[in-house]
């Protein structure tokens, strides 16, 4: 339904002819979509489909797969709080079938039951071991980074992204979309999309420095989660690189890459960088302390209370050498608290993944555990590629909601 009351229709095929019908989707006197069951193949599968809605309240158009045979399936999504969409293939298996479906979380965190795509065999595909709410965003940040491959003005390409978030992805993008047409206090939601993005190009961009210009070949992606520079980007012989994270997201990384090659030596580290001994599990797998790396903790922080921040960034520091790199994103103390961030914020916290941290002074948290560091924002030169939607608030004006985009070297002992 449109903001003037009228109904979206939304395309659905129905045969492997491509045969399509329209289906209206009504919406509730709360606005809320309606969910719309429909078959997919005419071997009887069935998915709930919601349609997400532009910042106008009409709604977007969901492709969907004809059958297991190879057809792939186009989902248009919007990438911005004005409402754009842009349409994105998603890659079936290597052998045709649909990946697997991860089941989406409760607002308790608990896998309700989901259907499964089935093969074109007709048996239905196995769903990817059970994710924790934190590791289940890493499948949003590669929805949100197969979104961006496919816009016209995309400031990065990666054709592995679609393939790793799945359909979960795509559910979890379609909420923070919706997060991000509302306007609180008159102002709008932070757009989520342009901030991945331009926090991806500009690590991209920073780290391709560090080992081509300075040398550093040892990369350490701590959480690694769905990242895939590794593959997607080329680097420096010799160039060896680390990623460290729980094993199950691992495992689904594994499995959902196989037939794909990195582009640097990989070496992969199951571990919780908030446990105990992680250090000895990355440095069994090849790392070097006494040579310098590039650490990267990107998507992380604010999900940790500061103490467990500081923890983590000291530890760092302890098993580098002089001379290392660190780059990372976080966000202020007002981000938390500002109530045009609730509506986004709030869908963190049904996922269970609430932010819990911030710092108004990011150079001088990173000195603290041994770091010097330069502080940028989105939108800031070198941190814009002409995306960035808001003006950059000054950092001496108070009471705005900021990101800050941190990078900096380990100082040498004193």
């Amino acid at each position: 339904m449109t903001a003037q009351g009228e109904q979206g229709a939304v395309e659905l095929p129905l045969t492997g002819r491509g045969a399509h019908l329209a289906v209206e989707l009504p919406l509730s006197e709360r606005g809320e979509q309606g969910a719309v069951e429909l078959p997919l193949t005419g071997q009887g599968e069935q998915r709930v489909v919601e349609s997400p809605l532009t910042a106008r309240g009409e709604h977007l158009t969901v492709g969907l797969p004809l059958t297991g045979q190879g057809a792939q399936r186009a989902v248009e999504l919007p990438l911005t709080a004005r409402g754009e969409q842009h349409s994105v293939e998603l890659p079936l298996s290597g052998q045709g079938e649909q990946g697997a479906v991860e089941p989406s979380l409760t607002a308790l965190g608990e896998h309700p039951t989901a259907k499964t795509p089935l093969t074109a065999q007709g048996e239905r595909t196995p769903v990817e071991p059970s994710l924790t709410a934190l590791e289940r965003t890493a499948l949003l940040t590669a929805a949100l980074r197969a979104a961006e491959t496919s816009r016209p003005d995309r400031l990065y390409t990666d054709p592995y992204a679609a393939g790793l978030a799945g359909e979960a992805g795509w559910a979890l993008l379609a909420e923070v979309a919706a997060a991000g047409r509302r306007r609180t206090a008159g102002r709008d939601v932070p757009s989520t999309p342009d901030f991945n993005a331009i926090r991806i190009r500009f690590l991209d961009d920073h780290l391709r420095r560090l080992t081509r210009e300075q040398g550093i070949r040892q990369v350490v992606s701590a959480p690694a989660g769905l990242d895939t520079r590794a593959w997607r980007l080329g680097w420096p012989d010799g160039t060896r690189w680390f990623e460290i994270d729980r094993p199950a997201l691992l495992d689904h990384k594994r499995r959902r890459l196989a037939e794909a090659t990195p582009r640097a030596d990989l070496r992969t580290v199951a571990a919780d960088l908030t446990g105990p001994d992680w250090e000895q599990s990355l440095r069994a797998s090849g790392y070097d302390p006494t040579r310098p790396s590039v650490w990267v903790l990107e998507g992380l922080l604010y999900y940790l209370p500061e103490d467990a921040v500081r923890r983590l960034l000291t530890r760092i520091a302890a098993c580098s050498a002089p001379g290392s790199e660190i780059a990372a994103d976080l966000v202020n103390t007002a981000a938390l608290t500002l109530p045009d961030m609730r509506p986004l914020l709030a869908v963190f916290e049904e996922w269970g993944t609430p932010w819990v941290s911030g710092s108004d002074e990011p150079e001088h948290l990173f000195d603290t555990c041994g770091y010097t560091v330069t502080a940028r924002q989105p939108g800031d030169e070198e941190a814009d590629f002409g995306r960035w939607p808001d003006p950059v608030v000054p950092r001496e004006v108070p009471g705005a909601r900021r990101v800050f985009f941190v990078h900096g070297s380990l100082r040498a002992p004193r």
